[in-house]
């Protein structure tokens, strides 16, 4: 085997070493966050897109008592619209587009609810980056529970990827002067 050969073998190993550093890096925060105690809130918060998985596991809270209604993130239209979600025709449920239509807008929503405390119910590969957007931009105390939303392995590894990104944008950009 010649140098390039060497050198090529060298690359796959060292490139294979660190993708394992990075997935392995990020199992705690995207595959299996803690999730935060439950305590009494304001308000429960469903992340956007509002799956069945994620309402579920805010139902069920609701239905606890952890708070006495709840808030669902819907976009304007499409497949999670809340016309096509059944909890947002309930009396203690209220759906709201988040402006800007991402986490950071979904925390400021709290501010204009004038919910005060939360439970933020999202899933597993957004539990820590929720978490720092809420405890960035809203004053009252916050707890994030992940619902089980299944992901292929392609969808894991976009997590992995989207996740990272949006964790250093929130990292870097501020909460003030977002567009509501």
């Amino acid at each position: 085997m010649g140098q390039a050969g060497i050198r090529a073998i060298a690359v796959a190993v060292w490139a294979l070493v660190a993708l394992v550093a990075v997935v392995a890096a990020g199992l705690p925060l995207y595959v299996f966050p803690a999730d935060d105690h439950v305590a009494r809130a304001d308000v429960i918060v469903v992340l956007g897109p509002a799956t069945p998985a994620r309402v579920a596991v805010a139902q069920r809270l609701l239905d606890e008592g952890v708070a006495p209604r709840m808030l669902i993130s819907v976009p304007p239209e499409g497949t999670y619209a809340a016309a096509n979600i059944p909890a947002c025709r309930e009396a203690r449920v209220s759906c709201v587009s988040p402006r800007p239509a991402t986490t950071k807008g979904e925390a400021l929503m709290l501010d204009e609810d004038g919910a005060r405390s939360a439970v933020v119910v999202t899933f597993s590969p957004q539990v820590a980056r929720a978490r720092f957007i809420f405890d960035k931009c809203h004053d009252g105390p916050v707890s994030v529970v992940g619902a089980d939303d299944r992901l292929s392995l392609v969808q894991w590894a976009y997590q992995y990827a989207y996740q990272s990104a949006a964790f250093a944008k929130a990292w870097v950009l501020p909460c003030a002067g977002a567009t509501r």
